[in-house]
């Protein structure tokens, strides 16, 4: 209908009988009224007034009544209508049964289709002297053939049995000396989950075959020494650095240690990281077989965005022409760092061409899959991944898995990006499933031809101390689930990449090293690795370690660095304040020093400055400050804590209203305890107040540490806002029924109203060392970010007599 039509209608209306006319005026009114409320509907979503925002004021509806309580609980904690949309959807889809897909037949040669559900017989079991010993199931309302068999052929053992109705037993051997029994011992008990067959006897067992051939001995990968020949042309490897964190010194030593010309390395930057992303892009430009891609997802601990940004790449590198004939892609981090020389690891991969290199888990499948928690649908959104409910796997699909440190050859690499059944169903699996990456190539590969294209190791040593690096408390806010991170190598485990060890295994690249921590640790990996020759061991800062804190143009400049510039200029005795701060850095001079502060600030006329600056802190230690047989030696503070590692990644040691102080005391046992290795603290008290005004007080019960740390923290934000006063802030430590306190620790808190307070705090804890006012004078300072590190600059690119990049 256009504008002439609409202006037939009071000819129309003054057509109509007198006696109808009114109520044809209040038709026609209602019509034009919903003719102009569509016509302003129209031009608002032409010109994009409809906003996210106010779409998502409309709440998503289910399509199912939502009983599962893991469902329940994720949907009332997701923030974002749109995460909440998507796990009601996905629930739901669990609840009638369309999460799910079918998946095609292995086409693993250790599969035999003519084997699946073949009866071995009925044997005598018990408690004491079990027929299959390597796993067991209860399905106490589910259990038959068909739901026992395919849990024991997703653990890839070759037999199962049906035994005291709900009870499915695993295994890869049926006992030599097992009894067999008459078959009516194991028709005792009808199955829960199809009354039409039996689940064995009491102490009766009836076993079958999963459908697997034989037991698979892993192969295992051989050291190859410089003198052993090997094919030619060596391999071309497509090194992909996932990178996360503002390191980026350590990240550009670990390049230099493993580039070669002739190979490719692709940089993927978390989305989240701008400063390490725009170092990196600065890397590429000197050095053309060096990528960094735009293309860039968020990833968190456990989410399916690793292995999407994994697959991203493999598709995207093939379509670039200079980087596209690869035969290899191996994943590394910001905290990798080689053991052997990279020539050693080239040799290898060439020697193996056509195998792919993934770590097993190393111990029983059937327990890997329920710590992985593959048996749960997990959903990522808001920055989490959420548990939704139990997962049902289809019945032919062979699960492994380990780490998510891959070495992939390209025709596996390809074959995982293609439309193919098998892939095409696995990729939409797994972004269910909890740490895809570490599980999603094993799982393809041995449900796949590519099976026995496999090298049971990923060539990295990884330093892992599960009673430290398993802590749940630093993933509460990211997942729902337990799970474990290796620590960093420090001065007690850097015999763990001992050459001769690194050579037996073999081992060419370990994890994880921080410059932040134990810079020693990894100028242990690089002697390992590099040349003497190569290395500037004499240089001035090649013990010196730095990580950027801010950068201007990337971070919000908060105002308490501006008032600490300020502070600064003041000291240098300019007379100007700071236009802006141009970075920040935290400076570690050798293994054993304090972490110092390096700020470079433009004034308001113009004048450059940089400065070194120390932290101050303020704490008193009892006399004899022991409780328990445990000696207090330390107490500090900080913000953004790192649970395995126990520090602060916050290295300023600035508080706000805004953050959760954490508190760390650093104990000591005594002769008397050293024995009873269950605890390495007491129990203590802690007690937080603003002056004399007690604000809260917690018990911190008796912790495991193996540095032989305790901590508590402390949200600052709940108990204080809009801040005015210049109030110092403490920490008391009490022993259990003691008035004096063990330790007192004194800190303030800095807020945008108490600015005013900033000029004090700042005498009291920071302490200018050194400052340069100009270029050239502070190319002449150690400590300065522009005086040069060899061991990490790549000024230039690759120096074709040095055989290296700098």
């Amino acid at each position: 209908m256009d504008f002439q039509d609409l202006l037939l209608f009071p000819m129309v209306l003054s057509s109509v009988n007198t006696k109808y006319r009114h109520y044809a005026f209040v038709i026609v009114l209602f019509f034009f009224l919903n003719v102009y409320l569509l016509y302003s509907a129209q031009n608002k979503a032409q010109n994009n007034e409809f906003t996210p925002d106010a779409s998502a004021k409309i709440p998503h509806q289910p399509t199912c009544n939502i009983t599962d309580e893991l469902a329940i609980s994720a949907i009332s904690r997701a923030t974002s209508p749109t995460c909440k949309a998507k796990l009601q959807t996905e629930a739901c889809q669990l609840k009638n049964g369309t999460f799910s897909e079918e998946f095609p037949e292995s086409h693993c040669s250790n599969h035999d289709n003519q084997l699946i559900d073949a009866r071995i017989g009925c044997y005598l079991d018990s408690k004491t002297a079990r027929v299959l010993t390597e796993f067991e199931y209860k399905f106490p309302n589910s259990n038959q053939k068909s739901t026992c068999r395919k849990n024991c052929y997703k653990a890839g053992f070759l037999y199962y049995g049906l035994e005291y109705e709900q009870e499915c037993f695993c295994g890869n051997d049926v006992l030599k000396n097992a009894t067999k029994v008459d078959d009516v011992e194991c028709t005792a008990y009808r199955c829960p989950g199809d009354r039409d067959e039996f689940c064995g006897g009491f102490n009766a067992v009836e076993i079958f075959r999963t459908g697997l051939r034989n037991k698979i001995t892993p192969l295992k990968p051989k050291y190859l020494s410089p003198q052993e020949a090997i094919p030619d042309p060596p391999v071309k490897i497509l090194f992909l650095l996932q990178l996360n964190g503002r390191n980026e010194r350590q990240v550009k030593r670990f390049l230099k240690s493993i580039y070669l010309p002739h190979h490719y390395y692709y940089i993927h930057v978390d989305k989240r990281q701008t400063y390490m992303f725009k170092e990196m892009e600065k890397v590429a430009e000197k050095v053309p077989n060096i990528h960094v891609t735009s293309r860039r997802f968020s990833s968190i601990w456990g989410g399916a965005s690793l292995l999407q940004a994994f697959q991203q790449v493999v598709r995207d590198s093939l379509e670039i022409e200079q980087f596209k004939d690869w035969d290899y892609i191996f994943n590394f981090s910001e905290s990798d760092f080689p053991i052997l020389p990279i020539q050693d690891f080239e040799r290898l991969i060439t020697a193996n061409k056509g195998k792919s290199f993934l770590a097993s888990h190393g111990y029983n499948t059937g327990r890997f899959i329920q710590k992985q928690g593959f048996e749960f649908v997990f959903s990522e959104c808001d920055q989490r991944m959420f548990r939704i409910g139990k997962r049902d796997f289809p019945s032919n699909l062979r699960i492994d898995g380990g780490s998510d440190w891959v070495g992939i050859h390209r025709n596996l690499a390809e074959y995982s990006i293609s439309d193919d059944e098998l892939p095409r169903k696995l990729r939409k699996t797994f972004e269910s499933v909890l740490l895809p990456l570490e599980s999603f190539y094993h799982t393809l590969a041995f449900n796949s031809k590519y099976c026995d294209d496999l090298m049971m190791s990923n060539l990295r040593l990884t330093n892992w101390y599960r009673k430290q690096g398993c802590r749940c408390a630093s993933l509460k806010e990211i997942v729902d689930w337990c799970g474990c991170s290796p620590l960093v190598f420090r001065d007690d485990t850097r015999n763990k990449f001992e050459i001769q060890k690194a050579i037996s295994k073999p081992t060419y690249f370990a994890r994880k090293f921080d410059s932040m921590i134990d810079i020693e640790s990894i100028e242990a990996a690089e002697l390992q690795s590099i040349k003497p020759e190569k290395l500037q061991l004499s240089h001035p800062t090649y013990h010196f370690a730095s990580a950027n804190i801010f950068k201007s143009g990337i971070d919000e400049e908060k105002i308490h660095f501006k008032s600490l510039a300020n502070y600064a200029l003041q000291f240098s005795g300019s007379t100007e304040n700071a236009a802006r701060i141009h970075r920040i850095d935290a400076l570690r001079a050798h293994q054993n020093s304090v972490i110092e502060i390096v700020m470079k600030v433009e004034t308001v006329g113009g004048a450059d400055y940089e400065f070194l600056i120390h932290r101050k802190s303020h704490f008193n230690l009892a006399e004899n400050p022991e409780v328990s047989g445990y000696l207090l030696k330390q107490i500090v503070y900080g913000t953004k804590f790192e649970w395995k590692e126990e520090i602060c990644r916050e290295y300023m040691g600035f508080v706000t209203e805004k953050d959760t102080l954490h508190t760390r005391l650093q104990w000591h046992p005594t002769e008397r305890v050293k024995k009873n290795g269950e605890k390495t603290s007491p129990e203590v008290e802690f007690k937080y107040r603003k002056g004399a005004e007690q604000l809260e007080k917690t018990v911190v019960k008796p912790y495991d540490s193996v540095f032989g740390g305790q901590f508590d923290s402390w949200n600052v934000g709940n108990r204080l806002s809009n801040l005015t006063t210049c109030d110092d802030f403490f920490v008391d430590v009490f022993a259990p029924s003691s008035d004096s306190p063990l330790a007192t620790l004194r800190f303030p808190v800095y807020t945008e109203h108490n600015v005013k307070c900033h000029v004090d705090y700042l005498k009291q804890f920071f302490e200018i060392a050194d400052f340069c006012s100009s270029e050239e004078a502070c190319k002449e300072k150690i400590w300065s970010s522009t005086y040069p590190d060899p061991k990490s600059d790549i000024d230039f690119g690759y120096d074709e007599e040095l055989k290296m990049l700098r």
